[in-house]
């Protein structure tokens, strides 16, 4: 119904495009809360995803962003109690605040600080101030300041979400009431609710509570994203705000056809979504939305649909959404521009931000690597030895995406039996790396390219042998000759799509010609051979029609013998040498692992 890539797509062309309007460029945080000296946020995604372990600052940020608009402050959240006062960043009294930059009606760039400081003894006020150049802002001849950007806020907590049901039966009590107990309280307020509900009263009041909204019926709109979310098809509900339980709060009845039932008998994942979807389908276009952890009470499945949900609404109303999340279901697929971590420096104690960071280098960052690996098979022992050093150099975190097997039986099983079954799953985490000397003379095909006319089993065959050199065989069901063939060309299609996304090949023909050095060698050679045992090397070595070979006769004469292992550690060596040489053939790897990363 929703491709993630696709909507990916639009919503960066919608961005930079300029079609997302009152967007907050970055934010910055010279002196704030416990983030180090002036950390930066940069929002190059609208869809933007603050990961972090517990209380590194993800949820004062989001806070810092609620209060950027106009009429709006931190104060909402963080202010001073005789328990908890707010001091000052430092022993220079410096106060916390923070700046963000927009772009306004007339198309230029402003920028507004907000600054918390004592105002009539109330040490919470917030206002703005002058641009202050120290702290990275642009000067104004003027020396006027910036409004604050106009824009609704919609705020959600979601582990502060809870319905009326839970609200009293958790954490209410009897005491001030004449029943016995916490059941007989809600089973004799929900005959007054019920009354609502049902038609039958339009408005109820008592010393116990009042209906604070009108019955609200939801539409097919919001049923259609509940139901998409939840996984669960839902024909109706309907959704109040009252305080009947001796606190304000709010009644969901869902009917899913086969039942009917409130928040009393719902997961609390269902409650939550109804909120969520709500709020966001009613929030204005180009809304900033800020959610705090929106996965709690969610499985993987229901938080990989609401992420699809929340790129939906920005590409429909241009809305700005900024989360928190420990989900690495929320995150996975993102583009790097809108994944920032947050971790703790071990010098300071404060938090930082990294940014432009994969899904999977985000988590393992924070300590919480993603389960799934991407598998990357090549044709021999010394092919996975180059990847795996190369994929080190780049860093741990990029390692450990990583794993790496060598498939004895050589390139043709990969072709036949492993790409054959990997096409089948969409978007796979399998790639292949072939030897250099596999690679066709034409560039991978792309179906999509070629006329409708030519999409037949025999044309897409063909096709295929020319890139593999091999006759693929798919086995298909027993639909009939017409169904027999579409399946058939279907599977051919993803054969050419697998090929053209996760198909890559070494720089050169083989892996022993990418780390020879002739250089290298000679030099090892003549520091441990003597004069004779060097001429007769140099003969033999020159003499050895491949780069294998060469590698054969090196090791023999280097260590006394040329076992598979001996030439293996051998070729390690040259590995390391190779590597830190850094050369165009190591940077053509690292781009195609980058590519992997970014696409993958």
């Amino acid at each position: 119904m929703y491709e993630l890539d696709q909507l990916i797509n639009t919503v960066s062309r919608i961005k930079n495009s300029g079609g997302v309007q009152k967007y907050i460029d970055f934010i910055q945080f010279p002196f704030y809360r416990n983030l180090e000296l002036n950390t930066k946020i940069s929002f190059g995604f609208p869809l933007t995803v603050f990961i972090g372990q517990n209380g590194c600052g993800k949820s004062s940020c989001l806070h810092a962003l609620y209060g950027a608009p106009r009429r709006r402050t931190p104060y909402e959240f963080w202010f001073d109690t005789s328990v908890d006062p707010v001091e000052y960043y430092d022993d220079q009294k410096k106060r916390h605040f923070f700046w963000y930059r927009f772009k306004g009606d007339d198309n230029s760039y402003k920028e507004v600080v907000k600054a918390r400081i004592r105002r009539n003894n109330d040490p919470n006020y917030w206002e703005t101030s002058r641009p202050l150049v120290w702290a990275g802002m642009t000067s104004r001849d003027d020396g006027e300041r910036d409004t604050p950007i106009a824009k609704d806020v919609v705020y959600i907590d979601f582990r502060a979400e809870l319905s009326a049901f839970d609200k009293f039966f958790h954490f209410g009590n009897t005491s001030r009431t004449s029943t016995r107990n916490k059941q007989e309280f809600i089973r004799k307020k929900s005959k007054q609710l019920q009354d609502i509900i049902s038609g039958r009263k339009s408005f109820v009041y008592t010393k116990a509570g009042a209906i604070n909204k009108p019955l609200r019926v939801l539409t097919l709109e919001e049923l259609k994203w509940i139901s998409f979310i939840l996984g669960k098809e839902y024909i109706s509900g309907e959704y109040i705000e009252h305080s009947f339980f001796r606190n304000f709060g709010y009644t969901v009845i869902f009917n899913t056809g086969h039942a009917k039932y409130s928040e009393a008998f719902a997961g609390s994942g269902e409650i939550a979504v109804v909120k969520l979807v709500l709020k966001i389908l009613e929030a204005q276009s180009y809304s900033l939305i800020l959610l705090d952890e929106p996965e709690v009470s969610l499985h993987t499945g229901a938080q990989e649909r609401l992420k699809i949900f929340l790129l939906e609404q920005i590409k429909l109303k241009k809305h700005q959404i900024i989360l928190t999340s420990h989900s690495p279901s929320l995150v996975e697929g993102l583009p790097k521009e809108a994944i920032k971590v947050f971790y703790q420096n071990p010098n300071t104690k404060r938090f930082l931000v990294k940014e432009n960071l994969s899904p999977e280098e985000a988590f393992y960052h924070i300590e919480f690597p993603l389960t799934r690996k991407k598998e990357i098979i090549v044709e021999d022992i010394l092919a996975q030895e180059i990847l795996s050093v190369v994929l080190s150099e780049i860093g741990p975190e990029t390692r450990n995406m990583f794993n790496i097997k060598f498939n004895p039986g050589g390139e043709s099983v990969i072709k036949k039996e492993f790409i054959s079954v990997f096409c089948r799953e969409n978007n796979s985490s399998n790639y292949i790396f072939f030897d250099g000397d596999q690679k066709p003379n034409n560039s991978h095909y792309d179906w999509t390219n070629f006329a409708v006319s030519d999409l037949t089993v025999d044309f897409l065959k063909s096709k295929i042998r020319e890139q593999t050199n091999e006759e693929i065989k798919f086995s298909v069901d027993s639909l009939g000759n017409a169904g027999n063939e579409q399946q058939q060309i279907d599977l051919l299609k993803k054969y050419l799509e697998y090929y053209k996304r996760n198909v890559f090949y070494l720089p050169k023909n083989t892996p022993e010609e990418i780390i020879w050095d002739d250089e290298f060698s000679t030099m090892m050679a003549q520091s441990v051979l003597d004069n004779l045992k060097f001429i007769q090397y140099s003969q033999d070595c020159n003499a050895a029609n491949s780069f294998k070979k060469k590698f054969s006769v090196y090791t023999k004469y280097m260590i006394g013998n040329n076992t598979s292992e001996d030439i293996l550690n051998t070729q390690k060596v040259f590995v390391r040498k190779w590597v830190n040489a850094k050369n165009q053939d190591y940077q053509i790897l690292i781009d195609a692992i980058n590519s992997i990363i970014n696409n993958g």
